[in-house]
Protein backbone atom coordinates (compact mmCIF):
# COMPACT_ATOMS: atom_id res chain seq x y z
CA UNK A 1 0.00 0.00 0.00
CA UNK A 2 2.78 2.42 0.90
CA UNK A 3 5.39 1.32 -1.67
CA UNK A 4 8.88 -0.13 -1.11
CA UNK A 5 7.60 -3.50 -2.36
CA UNK A 6 11.12 -4.75 -3.22
CA UNK A 7 12.45 -3.94 0.27
CA UNK A 8 9.47 -5.69 1.87
CA UNK A 9 9.99 -8.71 -0.40
CA UNK A 10 13.66 -8.89 0.66
CA UNK A 11 12.75 -8.64 4.38
CA UNK A 12 10.10 -11.37 3.95
CA UNK A 13 12.72 -13.68 2.36
CA UNK A 14 15.07 -12.86 5.25
CA UNK A 15 12.33 -13.89 7.75
CA UNK A 16 11.88 -17.18 5.87
CA UNK A 17 15.65 -17.74 5.31
CA UNK A 18 17.34 -20.48 3.30
CA UNK A 19 18.00 -24.05 4.44
CA UNK A 20 20.79 -24.66 6.98
CA UNK A 21 22.97 -27.57 5.82
CA UNK A 22 25.83 -29.63 7.20
CA UNK A 23 28.22 -31.34 4.76
CA UNK A 24 29.55 -34.88 5.16
CA UNK A 25 32.79 -33.38 6.59
CA UNK A 26 30.79 -31.59 9.29
CA UNK A 27 31.07 -28.11 7.73
CA UNK A 28 27.98 -25.99 8.40
CA UNK A 29 26.59 -23.94 5.50
CA UNK A 30 24.81 -20.71 6.33
CA UNK A 31 21.10 -20.48 5.61
CA UNK A 32 20.42 -17.02 7.07
CA UNK A 33 20.00 -14.07 4.71
CA UNK A 34 21.63 -10.72 5.55
CA UNK A 35 19.98 -7.53 4.23
CA UNK A 36 21.26 -3.95 4.18
CA UNK A 37 19.08 -0.89 3.47
CA UNK A 38 21.01 2.18 2.27
CA UNK A 39 19.27 5.47 1.69
CA UNK A 40 18.76 9.17 2.18
CA UNK A 41 17.74 10.51 5.60
CA UNK A 42 14.00 10.48 6.45
CA UNK A 43 13.12 7.62 4.09
CA UNK A 44 11.75 5.40 6.91
CA UNK A 45 14.69 2.96 6.99
CA UNK A 46 14.47 2.62 10.78
CA UNK A 47 10.76 1.84 10.52
CA UNK A 48 11.58 -1.40 8.66
CA UNK A 49 13.89 -2.41 11.51
CA UNK A 50 11.41 -1.37 14.20
CA UNK A 51 8.60 -3.35 12.54
CA UNK A 52 10.72 -6.51 12.30
CA UNK A 53 11.69 -6.06 15.96
CA UNK A 54 8.03 -5.75 17.02
CA UNK A 55 6.97 -8.58 14.66
CA UNK A 56 9.43 -11.07 16.23
CA UNK A 57 9.82 -9.73 19.78
CA UNK A 58 11.22 -12.92 21.36
CA UNK A 59 13.82 -13.64 18.64
CA UNK A 60 14.92 -10.18 17.55
CA UNK A 61 17.49 -7.78 19.02
CA UNK A 62 17.56 -4.08 18.05
CA UNK A 63 20.75 -2.05 18.44
CA UNK A 64 22.20 1.20 17.12
CA UNK A 65 25.60 1.18 15.42
CA UNK A 66 26.97 4.32 17.08
CA UNK A 67 26.30 3.01 20.57
CA UNK A 68 27.36 -0.60 19.85
CA UNK A 69 30.88 -1.84 20.60
CA UNK A 70 32.60 -5.04 19.46
CA UNK A 71 32.04 -6.69 22.87
CA UNK A 72 28.43 -5.51 22.98
CA UNK A 73 27.70 -7.09 19.60
CA UNK A 74 29.58 -10.37 20.11
CA UNK A 75 30.38 -11.28 23.75
CA UNK A 76 32.19 -9.78 26.72
CA UNK A 77 34.26 -11.44 29.44
CA UNK A 78 33.40 -10.01 32.88
CA UNK A 79 34.40 -10.92 36.44
CA UNK A 80 31.67 -12.52 38.54
CA UNK A 81 31.05 -10.47 41.69
CA UNK A 82 30.31 -13.48 43.92
CA UNK A 83 33.03 -15.96 42.92
CA UNK A 84 35.60 -13.57 41.46
CA UNK A 85 36.01 -15.78 38.36
CA UNK A 86 35.69 -14.64 34.76
CA UNK A 87 32.50 -15.48 32.86
CA UNK A 88 31.07 -14.76 29.41
CA UNK A 89 28.29 -12.23 28.97
CA UNK A 90 26.25 -12.59 25.75
CA UNK A 91 26.15 -9.78 23.21
CA UNK A 92 23.45 -8.79 20.70
CA UNK A 93 24.37 -11.42 18.07
CA UNK A 94 24.38 -14.25 20.63
CA UNK A 95 21.04 -13.12 22.06
CA UNK A 96 19.60 -13.10 18.52
CA UNK A 97 20.62 -16.74 17.91
CA UNK A 98 18.12 -18.37 15.50
CA UNK A 99 16.57 -14.93 15.05
CA UNK A 100 17.34 -11.49 13.61
CA UNK A 101 19.73 -8.77 14.75
CA UNK A 102 18.66 -5.29 13.59
CA UNK A 103 21.54 -2.78 13.49
CA UNK A 104 20.57 0.83 12.81
CA UNK A 105 23.14 3.48 11.76
CA UNK A 106 25.43 0.67 10.56
CA UNK A 107 27.77 3.11 8.77
CA UNK A 108 28.41 5.02 12.04
CA UNK A 109 30.02 1.95 13.63
CA UNK A 110 33.72 2.12 14.35
CA UNK A 111 35.87 0.17 11.87
CA UNK A 112 37.29 -1.97 14.69
CA UNK A 113 33.77 -2.90 15.82
CA UNK A 114 32.66 -3.78 12.28
CA UNK A 115 35.52 -6.28 11.98
CA UNK A 116 34.15 -8.11 15.05
CA UNK A 117 31.03 -9.24 13.17
CA UNK A 118 32.86 -10.64 10.11
CA UNK A 119 32.99 -14.13 11.59
CA UNK A 120 29.40 -13.99 12.87
CA UNK A 121 28.05 -12.97 9.44
CA UNK A 122 29.64 -15.83 7.46
CA UNK A 123 30.68 -18.67 9.82
CA UNK A 124 27.85 -17.88 12.27
CA UNK A 125 30.07 -18.41 15.28
CA UNK A 126 31.86 -16.12 17.72
CA UNK A 127 35.33 -17.14 18.90
CA UNK A 128 36.58 -15.71 22.19
CA UNK A 129 40.11 -15.83 23.60
CA UNK A 130 40.13 -13.51 26.60
CA UNK A 131 41.19 -13.74 30.25
CA UNK A 132 42.06 -17.44 30.00
CA UNK A 133 38.69 -18.33 28.43
CA UNK A 134 38.70 -20.00 25.00
CA UNK A 135 35.26 -20.61 23.55
CA UNK A 136 33.36 -20.80 20.25
CA UNK A 137 29.76 -19.68 20.60
CA UNK A 138 26.83 -19.87 18.17
CA UNK A 139 25.54 -16.71 16.48
CA UNK A 140 23.12 -18.11 13.88
CA UNK A 141 21.40 -14.79 13.29
CA UNK A 142 20.32 -12.89 10.20
CA UNK A 143 21.48 -9.27 10.13
CA UNK A 144 19.18 -6.46 8.99
CA UNK A 145 21.21 -3.25 8.77
CA UNK A 146 20.34 0.34 7.85
CA UNK A 147 23.01 2.79 6.69
CA UNK A 148 23.21 6.38 5.44
CA UNK A 149 25.34 7.49 2.44
CA UNK A 150 28.70 9.19 3.10
CA UNK A 151 27.69 12.82 2.38
CA UNK A 152 24.14 12.62 3.61
CA UNK A 153 22.54 12.23 0.17
CA UNK A 154 22.93 9.27 -2.19
CA UNK A 155 24.95 10.22 -5.30
CA UNK A 156 23.45 8.43 -8.30
CA UNK A 157 26.53 9.05 -10.45
CA UNK A 158 28.61 6.81 -8.16
CA UNK A 159 28.39 3.11 -7.36
CA UNK A 160 26.96 1.78 -4.11
CA UNK A 161 30.44 1.08 -2.76
CA UNK A 162 31.47 4.72 -3.30
CA UNK A 163 28.33 5.90 -1.48
CA UNK A 164 28.67 3.89 1.75
CA UNK A 165 31.55 3.78 4.20
CA UNK A 166 31.74 0.00 4.48
CA UNK A 167 34.69 -2.31 3.80
CA UNK A 168 34.67 -4.80 0.90
CA UNK A 169 34.51 -7.91 3.18
CA UNK A 170 31.39 -6.54 4.92
CA UNK A 171 29.78 -5.63 1.58
CA UNK A 172 30.29 -9.13 0.18
CA UNK A 173 28.70 -10.73 3.28
CA UNK A 174 25.34 -9.05 2.69
CA UNK A 175 23.02 -11.02 0.41
CA UNK A 176 20.79 -8.11 -0.57
CA UNK A 177 21.24 -4.34 -0.73
CA UNK A 178 18.35 -1.95 -1.16
CA UNK A 179 18.81 1.72 -2.02
CA UNK A 180 15.96 3.99 -0.86
CA UNK A 181 16.05 7.42 -2.52
CA UNK A 182 14.26 10.60 -1.47
CA UNK A 183 12.97 11.71 -4.87
CA UNK A 184 10.92 14.84 -5.56
CA UNK A 185 7.56 13.79 -6.99
CA UNK A 186 4.41 15.94 -6.73
CA UNK A 187 1.99 13.04 -6.32
CA UNK A 188 4.19 11.06 -3.90
CA UNK A 189 5.00 14.18 -1.82
CA UNK A 190 1.29 15.08 -1.59
CA UNK A 191 0.34 11.55 -0.48
CA UNK A 192 3.15 11.37 2.11
CA UNK A 193 2.35 14.84 3.50
CA UNK A 194 -1.38 14.05 3.65
CA UNK A 195 -0.75 10.77 5.48
CA UNK A 196 1.64 12.33 8.02
CA UNK A 197 -0.74 15.24 8.75
CA UNK A 198 -3.61 12.75 9.18
CA UNK A 199 -1.48 10.72 11.61
CA UNK A 200 -0.76 13.83 13.68
CA UNK A 201 -4.49 14.67 13.68
CA UNK A 202 -5.23 11.06 14.76
CA UNK A 203 -7.45 10.93 11.69
CA UNK A 204 -5.61 8.43 9.45
CA UNK A 205 -7.65 5.82 7.59
CA UNK A 206 -7.24 2.38 9.14
CA UNK A 207 -5.65 -0.03 6.66
CA UNK A 208 -7.43 -3.38 6.63
CA UNK A 209 -4.72 -5.93 5.72
CA UNK A 210 -5.76 -9.30 4.23
CA UNK A 211 -3.87 -11.14 7.01
CA UNK A 212 -3.26 -10.38 10.67
CA UNK A 213 0.24 -10.40 12.19
CA UNK A 214 -0.52 -13.64 14.04
CA UNK A 215 -1.54 -15.35 10.78
CA UNK A 216 1.63 -14.12 9.05
CA UNK A 217 3.77 -15.32 11.95
CA UNK A 218 2.10 -18.74 11.89
CA UNK A 219 2.63 -18.99 8.12
CA UNK A 220 6.32 -18.06 8.41
CA UNK A 221 6.86 -20.57 11.24
CA UNK A 222 5.29 -23.33 9.14
CA UNK A 223 7.23 -22.36 5.99
CA UNK A 224 10.54 -22.46 7.93
CA UNK A 225 9.95 -26.14 8.71
CA UNK A 226 10.16 -27.00 4.97
CA UNK A 227 13.48 -28.06 3.43
CA UNK A 228 13.12 -27.56 -0.35
CA UNK A 229 15.47 -29.53 -2.63
CA UNK A 230 17.19 -28.09 -5.71
CA UNK A 231 16.09 -29.86 -8.92
CA UNK A 232 18.44 -30.73 -11.79
CA UNK A 233 16.95 -28.00 -14.02
CA UNK A 234 17.30 -25.41 -11.23
CA UNK A 235 20.93 -26.48 -10.78
CA UNK A 236 21.62 -25.65 -14.44
CA UNK A 237 19.84 -22.27 -14.14
CA UNK A 238 21.83 -21.44 -10.97
CA UNK A 239 25.15 -22.17 -12.70
CA UNK A 240 24.08 -20.13 -15.75
CA UNK A 241 23.01 -17.12 -13.61
CA UNK A 242 26.30 -17.19 -11.68
CA UNK A 243 28.24 -17.34 -14.94
CA UNK A 244 26.38 -14.27 -16.23
CA UNK A 245 27.19 -12.35 -13.05
CA UNK A 246 30.89 -13.26 -13.28
CA UNK A 247 31.10 -12.37 -16.98
CA UNK A 248 29.56 -8.94 -16.40
CA UNK A 249 32.00 -8.41 -13.53
CA UNK A 250 35.20 -9.39 -15.39
CA UNK A 251 34.34 -7.48 -18.59
CA UNK A 252 33.68 -4.31 -16.63
CA UNK A 253 30.19 -3.85 -18.09
CA UNK A 254 28.50 -3.71 -14.69
CA UNK A 255 29.40 -1.05 -12.14
CA UNK A 256 28.65 -3.38 -9.24
CA UNK A 257 29.04 -2.57 -5.57
CA UNK A 258 31.59 -5.35 -5.08
CA UNK A 259 33.34 -8.15 -6.92
CA UNK A 260 31.12 -11.13 -7.72
CA UNK A 261 32.40 -14.08 -5.69
CA UNK A 262 31.17 -17.53 -4.67
CA UNK A 263 29.33 -15.79 -1.82
CA UNK A 264 26.91 -14.35 -4.38
CA UNK A 265 26.28 -17.87 -5.74
CA UNK A 266 25.45 -18.99 -2.19
CA UNK A 267 23.19 -15.94 -1.86
CA UNK A 268 21.36 -17.06 -5.02
CA UNK A 269 20.84 -20.52 -3.53
CA UNK A 270 19.59 -19.11 -0.19
CA UNK A 271 17.17 -16.69 -1.88
CA UNK A 272 15.85 -19.45 -4.17
CA UNK A 273 15.23 -21.70 -1.16
CA UNK A 274 13.49 -18.85 0.70
CA UNK A 275 11.21 -18.26 -2.33
CA UNK A 276 10.38 -21.99 -2.40
CA UNK A 277 9.49 -21.80 1.31
CA UNK A 278 7.35 -18.73 0.60
CA UNK A 279 5.31 -20.79 -1.89
CA UNK A 280 5.33 -23.81 0.49
CA UNK A 281 7.07 -25.80 -2.24
CA UNK A 282 9.25 -28.88 -1.58
CA UNK A 283 11.27 -28.23 -4.75
CA UNK A 284 13.29 -25.18 -5.84
CA UNK A 285 11.87 -24.43 -9.29
CA UNK A 286 13.77 -22.52 -12.02
CA UNK A 287 11.25 -19.65 -11.71
CA UNK A 288 12.37 -19.12 -8.09
CA UNK A 289 16.01 -19.04 -9.20
CA UNK A 290 15.24 -16.41 -11.87
CA UNK A 291 13.37 -14.25 -9.33
CA UNK A 292 16.33 -14.56 -6.91
CA UNK A 293 18.69 -13.61 -9.78
CA UNK A 294 16.54 -10.53 -10.53
CA UNK A 295 16.60 -9.47 -6.86
CA UNK A 296 20.38 -9.97 -6.65
CA UNK A 297 21.01 -8.06 -9.90
CA UNK A 298 18.83 -5.20 -8.68
CA UNK A 299 20.60 -5.03 -5.35
CA UNK A 300 24.25 -5.17 -6.43
CA UNK A 301 24.22 -2.65 -9.27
Amino acid sequence: TFGHSEVKRGILLMLLSGVHKTTSEGIRLRGDINVCIVGDPSTAKSQFLKFVHSFLPERCVYTSGKAASAAGLTAAVVRDQDTGEFCIEAGALMLADNGICCIDEFDKMDQHDQVAIHEAMEQQTISITKAGIQATLNARASILAAANPIHGRYDRSKTLRANVQLSAPILSRFDLFFVVLDECDDVADYNVAKHIVDVHRCDEAVVDPPFTQDQMLRYIRFARTLNPQITEESRRVLIDCYRKLRQGDTMGRSRTAYRITVRQLESLIRLSEALARLHCDDLVKPSYVREAFRLLRKSII
